[in-house]
């Protein structure tokens, strides 16, 4: 079966299987092959296939360019070339039989060596599932899964540009097919929408605000960090935490996740909801630090209308909306001692009564609940109810902090880099960045380094980022707001003033286009003065005087 296959700047994005007897290239959305590229007619060029030989046929008036040569219409060859604006089609004639399969494109010839079909229809293979905030990884066991909002979905997903049945991706002899099910916002490979498309693995889909990534099983080889439903990293402490939440997630066991703020609790509530038979129903979660007393009691278990001032309408609460799912309670140890006994009647009962309502109805809730506080040594002070804390502590999580699983650092760092990086871009670190993330001790933990990372990206110089740029919280200057940087190893305090003191005055004299009085008077230095720094650091000509 002949096949096109698009590369944009040398970079193969799609390709396309030629199964019908005419197929459209051009930036219309009706056409066969979208591509959105101003220097491409909407209806660009058209091949038709008639089993035996294809032919291009220019219909953008201006003549197309096939193999380095304008034509209006011709014969396609095997790994003929049509330039398309900033992309490039190679026209493929693919038979199963074939020994090897090449492409050349802008001077780079890419091989595939023959292998059986049959076998490459099985590789394992997992999604990538990126969003939110967040990232999951769903196993491809089946043939075929449709991706989608609705519970009838083999991926449920929670974004709101999503629609119900939105895509379905099947393998088909080592490749895999994405075929959009008419979503209203489209699926996307790039820039580039696509409706019935053959995708090789290593493919990034786009639906909505959801990045899919088509990725083998064993993606990630001995000595990197792997990733668990979002939770990265090789550290003892984490691969014993993963254990753990495979053994318990099956279970209707509650669950309290112990840690440091920032170690990233909610991630791993996701992670037991995800791995339970509760997948395909709401996780609700709710942070009980940051609800007032006063409409705490409500927002867990709803209200009827009129029940207080301002209670226009009857409301659900979360329990409610958790029913046949998971609640995670956030910050458990700030709940009002006053609804901690309607919390535990909850726990072992499953009823619950709106505020205002008569009558208590049943729900069928797993709550998962965490906290950063001593929940034990808050219960010997009498701020936390005994019977509570050992309902809620049947199984206990406790995650590590950062700074004693320092070699997960840079596995973390790659992928908050990924996540914040602006699309098409490719950001890395410098081997002096990577050792000063690693010497950091992290007392925000994970929440701090992708703060970090970010503000990184933002504030970089180059497609790459040094230890220079990276500024952490507890290093700004909270008067000045200037980030004070770390003394590096082997660095006196004296070579390091030298250092800043150079560096701030080269960027002056960048700013002041060398003007030298103008950067004196900025600086508050004498002129003398600063004309003997830059003769110290041969800045000036031998022959030049003050």
């Amino acid at each position: 079966m002949p096949e096109l296959v698009f590369f944009r700047r040398g970079e193969e994005l799609l390709r396309f299987n030629v199964t019908q007897s005419r197929v459209v290239v051009g930036r219309d959305p009706k056409a066969d092959v979208v591509l959105p590229d101003p220097e491409i007619s909407r209806q660009h060029v058209a091949v038709t296939w008639d089993g035996t030989q294809a032919k291009v046929e220019d219909l953008s008036g201006k003549g197309t360019v096939v193999a380095g040569e304008p034509v209006k219409e011709c014969v396609l060859e095997d790994g003929a070339d049509i330039a398309l604006g900033q992309w490039r089609a190679v026209f493929r004639e693919r038979v199963a039989s074939d020994d090897a399969q090449s492409t050349e494109v802008g001077g780079t010839r890419t091989e595939q060596q023959p292998q059986d079909p049959a076998t490459l229809r099985w590789v394992p293979a997992q999604l990538r599932v990126r969003g939110g905030g967040t990232e999951t990884v769903h196993r491809l066991v089946a043939e075929a899964i449709t991706v989608g909002k609705d519970e009838s979905c083999d991926l449920v997903l929670t974004d709101r540009y999503i629609s119900s049945r939105h895509v379905r991706i099947s393998r088909r002899d080592g490749m895999f097919q994405v075929l959009d099910k008419g979503s209203t916002n489209g699926t996307f490979i790039g820039s580039i929408r696509v409706f019935d498309v053959e995708v090789p693995i290593g493919t990034t889909l786009r639906l909505g605000q959801t990045e899919l990534t088509i990725e083998p099983a064993s993606s990630r080889g001995e000595g990197t960090a792997s990733s668990f439903e979002g939770i990265i990293g090789n550290d003892p402490a984490v691969r014993q935490l993963v254990d753990l939440i495979e053994r318990v997630a099956p279970s209707q066991a509650a669950v309290t996740i112990l840690g440091e703020s920032g170690t990233g609790k909610e991630l791993v509530a996701r992670a037991l909801h995800i791995r339970s038979p509760r997948a395909g129903r709401a996780f609700i979660p709710v942070n009980c630090a940051a609800i007032s007393r006063e409409l705490i009691e409500s927002e867990l278990f709803g209200h009827e209308k009129g029940a207080f001032t301002g209670a226009a309408s009857a409301r659900k609460g979360a329990f409610e909306e958790a029913d046949g799912g998971t609640l995670f309670l956030d910050e458990i140890g700030e709940l009002p001692l006053e609804l901690q006994a309607k919390l535990l009647r909850a726990l072992e009962s499953g009823e619950i009564k709106r505020v205002g309502a008569s009558r208590p109805m049943n729900v069928d809730v797993r709550v998962v609940a965490a906290t950063n506080r001593d929940l034990l040594q808050a219960t010997r002070d009498g701020r936390f109810r005994e019977d509570l804390y050992y309902r809620l502590c049947v199984v206990p999580l406790h995650l590590p902090p950062l700074r004693n699983r320092r070699g997960d650092v840079a596995a973390i760092a790659d992928h908050f880099m990924k996540m914040f990086a602006p699309r098409g871009q490719t950001v890395k670190f410098t081997q002096a960045a990577l050792e000063r993330l690693q010497g950091h001790h992290w007392p925000g933990n994970i929440r701090e380094l992708r703060n970090v990372i970010h503000r990184a990206l933002l504030l970089r110089r180059g497609p790459v980022i040094d230890a220079n740029d990276l500024s952490f919280d507890q290093e700004i200057n909270r008067e000045t707001g200037v980030a004070v940087p770390e003394l590096p190893p082997g660095m006196t305090l004296e070579q390091m003033l030298e250092k800043l003191e150079r560096q701030i005055i080269e960027n002056a004299l960048r700013r002041y286009n060398n003007n030298r009085e103008r950067v004196a008077r900025e600086l508050g230095v004498a002129r003398s003065t600063l004309f003997k720094r830059l003769k110290e650091w041969g800045l000036t000509r031998a022959d030049e005087s003050e």
